[in-house]
């Protein structure tokens, strides 16, 4: 068996098959309301002549870190060969951990450990009534301390994104949605 590290499997794309019908979720959360809609929105991603979505990380994230070649370094084991279909937002959250999440964080089990929790309210002073789809956190002493929040969606954002504006009343919503 061919072993790994966390940067050659992060570097690569997801070689399983996926076959996604295109259904869309709605947003139209009572909560997101009170928040105004984003106005100016930086793309790091663009439409392919493939019709493919491609993401421009290294122009997203900050520069890589000393820390993050040591990450890079750690032991990390590929997906299982498997096809995917992505009928409900339970498969898109079942494909991004076992294709994304699970690389990532054999990358993250230490220097700091990151958890994973799904279904859970996010890690807030205030008290939050709803969950969200998952949380990654690390400990800082005796407290978690929340890294990235996540909540699935299938097939929502549209093409006004890449021109930086959002005009659809959808949009709006989604956007506010990701402010809250």
């Amino acid at each position: 068996m061919t072993t790994n590290t966390a940067q050659q499997l992060i570097l690569q794309h997801s070689t399983n098959p996926v076959n996604n019908p295109g259904y869309e979720t709605k947003t139209d959360k009572v909560w997101a309301r009170a928040y105004k809609p984003i106005k100016k929105v930086t793309s790091h991603t663009m439409t392919g002549t493939d019709g493919m979505t491609h993401a421009n990380f290294e122009e997203a994230f900050l520069p890589l870190q000393a820390d993050d070649q040591l990450r890079f370094r750690q032991r990390a084991m590929p997906p299982n060969n498997r096809h995917w279909r992505l009928e409900t937002e339970a498969d898109c959250e079942n494909w991004f951990h076992t294709e994304v999440a699970n690389v990532v964080l054999s990358a993250w089990h230490e220097y700091p450990a990151v958890t994973q929790t799904s279904h859970t309210k996010p890690i807030t002073e205030e008290n939050i009534a709803e969950n969200v789809d998952c949380v990654f956190s690390v400990r800082v002493g005796n407290t978690r301390r929340t890294v990235a929040i996540g909540e699935m969606k299938r097939n929502l954002l549209e093409e006004d994104w890449q021109d930086g504006t959002i005009v659809s009343a959808s949009q709006k919503k989604l956007s506010q949605e990701l402010r809250g």
